[in-house]
């Protein structure tokens, strides 16, 4: 007798009616037996158990898979790459000067969409990713560089940025911290061509200019200068 076959022997029905229903009753199903089943015996006797509709035997099956479920060894975690625990470490750094920004600044989406009435097209900048952490800028996610992560926030036409950058095959300690913003809101600003040479500036980037530090500390009081000129 195949599997299919014993599985629905073990669930007679019985010819007595109530309520316009046939009743369903077990015969023998008990957990010693089901735990001796092999896993696909079990996930078939589980579906014969749901089309009969016997509740005390999808129970058992349910259990069961869960304690298998439960015993068998997790997969562990690969273990980062020292590239990529720099990423995480800068991108949660960074997090946390926006969230302190963001406690100092309005820095809302609700007021910059508000105070950015009749900008065509207008969108305003999430602060962090959906995770609460920088966000992965384009020259990463296009492999032009190592680590592109940044925070940012816009009003109108005007984007302050703060990121760190890593070229593309160097030592993680060669990354610097960038800060760009609109020429009048950054002082010591330079062409985006300047500091980030190779790369093409964007539509965006037009009428901003960039700053490079190799310290954080120092990139975060930029950008709260930055903040505070476009918040005025």
């Amino acid at each position: 007798m195949d599997l299919g076959s014993r599985c629905t022997a073990g669930l007679k029905s019985s010819p007595q009616h109530h309520s316009e229903k046939k009743l369903v009753i077990m015969v023998d199903w008990s957990d010693d037996r089901i735990s001796a089943l092999s896993d696909q015996d079990l996930k078939n006797l589980l579906v014969n158990a749901e089309r009969k509709s016997v509740a005390a035997v999808i129970a058992q099956c349910k259990a069961e898979m869960e304690k298998r479920n439960a015993a068998r060894p997790r997969k562990a975690a690969k273990p980062r790459t020292e590239l990529k625990e720099f990423e995480h470490e800068m991108s949660g750094q960074l997090a946390a000067v926006g969230k302190a920004m963001a406690e100092k600044y309005d820095l809302s989406e609700e007021t910059a969409k508000a105070r950015s009435a009749g900008v065509k097209g207008f969108k305003a900048h999430r602060l962090l990713d959906a995770k609460g952490f920088a966000k992965l800028g384009g020259h990463q996610r296009n492999g032009d560089v190592a680590v592109d992560r940044y925070i940012s926030y816009r009003r109108g036409n005007d984007i302050v940025t703060l990121g760190v950058w890593l070229p593309k095959d160097t030592p993680v300690d060669a990354h610097e911290f960038h800060v760009s913003a609109p020429a009048a809101m950054i002082e010591g600003g330079r062409p985006f061509s300047e500091v980030r040479p190779g790369m093409e500036e964007t539509e965006l980037q037009s009428g901003r200019t960039i700053r490079s530090f190799k310290d954080l500390p120092s990139a975060a009081a930029a950008f709260d200068a930055a903040l505070a000129k476009i918040t005025a």
